[in-house]
């Protein structure tokens, strides 16, 4: 009778625990570490994201992402049926390894600057996303919302048995 109550306490953790733990208002997805990508090395990926809201136009938006060994650039924009074709973002991101070689902490220093206007439809969550609603307003006046963003953030990265360590603080986001 034991085993079979934990077997069904440990079933029925994914819909009842979450409810019991405490919820954090920051959102954690990507931590970078102080491993860079190779020299000379170029990745150039293209999302697109096609939608139509209820009560809304069609939309394709296009996101252009390239990267090369530690620095980042998006460009984007989208195109609304019945509204217009508009260019709706760049963001620069990069990585400064002030020591070249490992050591107990690596310390990496991170910077990304952002131009973004509110008729950006890529549905990725840069500057920022409001939800649904935004999807509805027409371009000529979400283009008008001007949204620019400087982060920084020191990142301290270890490798230890196998398994990296890395911290990340933002001491600066405007």
């Amino acid at each position: 009778m034991q085993i079979t109550c934990k077997c069904i306490l440990a079933a029925s953790w994914p819909v009842w625990g979450p409810g019991l733990l405490p919820a954090d208002d920051a959102s954690y997805f990507v931590t970078y570490s102080h491993q860079m990508e190779e020299l000379g090395s170029l990745e150039i990926s293209l999302t697109r994201t096609v939608g139509k809201p209820d009560g809304g136009n069609r939309f394709l938006n296009t996101l252009m992402s390239s990267s090369t060994a530690s620095a980042e650039r998006y460009l984007s924009g989208q195109s609304t049926s019945n509204e217009s074709t508009l260019f709706t973002k760049c963001r620069w991101e990069n990585r400064f390894r002030p020591l070249l070689r490992k050591h107990w902490i690596n310390p990496v220093l991170y910077v990304a600057l952002s131009n973004t206007n509110g008729a950006d439809k890529s549905l990725k969550e840069i500057v920022g996303f409001d939800g649904r609603d935004d999807l509805l307003e027409p371009n000529a006046e979400t283009a008008l919302q001007k949204k620019r963003a400087l982060e920084t953030k020191l990142i301290l990265s270890s490798d230890f048995r196998g398994w990296n360590v890395s911290e990340t603080s933002s001491p600066r986001k405007t």
